[in-house]
C-alpha cells in the first residue's frame, strides 16, 4: 500500500465509520438507536477516533516530499541542504528632471519615491549613475512591481525635482517559491551531481542569484575552458544589461577573469547573455458559436494564446528531454490551435499560421545563438465576417505570400 492509499483510507474512516463499527458489535436485541444509552457511550469514541485518523493521515501526509506542505515541505527541503526560495524586491530604473526636462543630480541614495494609484509601490533610492538616473529597490517584495512603468512622486522632498519616472523594471522580482515548485526541485534533485563547474554546478550557482529566473549553460562553446550563460530574469524575458553585469560580477568579474574571484571555478572564462528575441506573429481564422462576438471573445483568446507562449519560456532552460543534453525548443501550431479551441465560444479554428508561415518555428539553440519566442501580433479573423466572394484559402495564400516578399 502506498501513503497516498493509506492517507485515503485514514481519510476515509470518518465519525459514521467508527460508530457503525462499534454499533455493529453490540447485540441486536440492546437498543442501540440514537439517544440510547449505548448510542451516547459510544459516539464520543467514535469522533475521538476519527479525529485521532485524520491526525494520522496528517502525518503520513507531511512525512513525504511527494504530499509535504507549507512547513513541512520547508523541513524537508533542509534536509536535503536547500531552502524554499524567497520572495524578492524589484529593482528599478528611474530618471529625474527639472522643469526643463534635464535631469537633476541632487537625487540621494536613501530618498523615497511612490508610484500613482490607490495603492502606492513605495521605493528607495539605493544607487545614483553618472547619467543621474538612479536604481530604486521597491520596499514591498513580490512581483506586483514588475507591472509599473511610469510617473512616480517624491516621499522625500526635493525643490528641484519636477518630473520622476520608472523608466526600466532592471532587476524583476519573484514571489515565494511555490509548494509545487520546491516540491519538483527537490524531487529532481538526485538526477544530477553539481561538481566542479559542470552544467549542474553552474545551474545551482545561478539558483542562488535571486534576480536570475531561469538560464541556459553552454559549455566549451569558444574552446577549453569557455562557459556561456544566457540568463532570463524573474519574469522569464531576457536580461537587462544591468542583471547581466550583476551576474558576470557574480560569477567572473570581468577585472579578473578565470581567476576565481567569483563563483567560477579557476581557469573558467564565463560569458552572460541574454537570448534573442524572437517575435512570433500569430494569425488565425476562428469560427463562433452563433451569438457570440469576436470583439467579446478575442481578449479571452489572446490571453490563451499568451499563456501558452509563456509556458514555453518556463521550458526555454530545460535540459532536452529527449537527448539528455542540449536544449530544443519549438512554437507548435497545434498547441496555439489547442489552446483556442479551448476557449468557450469557439467551435472551430483554422491551422495558425506563424510569422506568415504554415510551419512550426523552432527556436535556434547553440552556442552560437539562443533564441526566446515572444507573442507578437495576434490577428483573428471571424469565418462568417468574411467579405463576400473571397475565400479563406485566398487570405491565408496572401497571407504568407506578403510575408514572405
Amino acid at each position: 500500500m502506498s501513503p497516498n492509499e493509506l492517507i485515503k483510507v485514514y481519510e476515509s474512516r470518518d465519525y459514521h465509520y467508527y460508530l457503525k463499527s462499534m454499533l455493529d458489535k453490540v447485540p441486536d436485541n440492546i437498543d442501540k438507536r440514537e439517544g440510547s444509552v449505548i448510542y451516547d457511550a459510544v459516539a464520543p469514541a467514535a469522533m475521538n477516533m476519527a479525529l485521532q485518523s485524520m491526525s494520522l493521515a496528517n502525518v503520513i501526509k507531511e512525512t513525504y516530499i511527494k504530499t509535504a506542505e507549507d512547513v513541512f515541505l520547508d523541513y524537508r527541503a533542509v534536509e536535503r541542504g536547500t531552502q524554499r526560495y524567497p520572495a524578492t524586491a524589484a529593482r528599478v530604473t528611474a530618471k529625474f528632471l527639472d522643469k526643463h526636462g534635464k535631469p537633476i543630480n541632487n537625487v540621494e541614495v536613501g530618498d523615497r519615491f511612490a508610484s500613482l494609484g490607490d495603492q502606492p509601490i513605495f521605493y528607495k533610492v539605493i544607487s545614483i549613475s553618472s547619467n543621474f538616473t538612479g536604481l530604486l529597490e521597491a520596499e514591498e517584495l513580490g512581483t506586483r512591481p514588475n507591472a509599473y512603468l511610469g510617473q512616480i512622486l517624491p516621499v522625500t522632498p526635493n525643490d528641484s525635482l519636477y518630473w520622476a519616472e520608472v523608466i526600466e523594471v532592471s532587476f524583476p522580482a519573484r514571489d515565494v517559491e511555490t509548494d509545487e515548485h520546491l516540491r519538483q526541485r527537490l524531487l529532481s534533485s538526485d538526477n544530477w551531481i553539481a561538481y566542479g563547474g559542470n552544467i549542474a554546478d553552474y545551474l545551482e550557482m545561478l539558483s542562488k542569484i535571486s534576480t536570475v529566473g531561469a538560464a541556459q549553460v553552454y559549455p566549451v562553446w569558444a574552446g577549453g575552458g569557455t562557459v556561456k550563460l544566457v540568463i532570463l530574469d524573474n519574469d522569464l524575458m531576457p536580461a537587462s544589461q544591468q542583471l547581466l553585469q550583476e551576474v558576470k560580477n557574480t560569477i567572473d568579474p570581468p577585472d579578473a577573469q578565470g581567476l576565481g574571484y567569483g563563483l567560477a571555478p579557476i581557469d573558467h572564462t564565463v560569458t552572460v547573455v541574454a537570448p534573442q528575441e524572437v517575435i512570433v506573429d500569430v494569425y488565425i481564422i476562428l469560427q463562433l458559436e452563433n451569438g457570440e462576438e469576436l470583439s467579446t471573445l478575442e481578449p479571452k483568446i489572446i490571453y490563451a494564446i499568451q499563456d501558452y507562449f509563456d509556458l514555453e519560456r518556463k521550458r526555454w532552460g530545460k535540459i532536452n528531454q529527449i537527448t539528455g543534453r542540449g536544449y530544443s525548443l519549438t512554437v507548435y501550431r497545434s498547441q496555439i490551435l489547442k489552446e483556442v479551441m479551448n476557449v468557450e465560444g469557439v467551435v472551430d479554428a483554422d491551422i495558425p499560421i506563424l510569422n506568415g508561415i504554415n510551419n512550426d518555428i523552432t527556436m535556434i539553440e547553440n552556442n552560437n545563438l539562443s533564441q526566446l519566442p515572444i507573442l507578437g501580433k495576434t490577428t483573428l479573423i471571424d469565418r462568417h465576417q468574411l467579405a463576400a466572394g473571397i475565400k479563406v484559402e485566398n487570405i491565408k495564400n496572401r497571407l504568407v505570400k506578403v510575408a514572405g516578399t
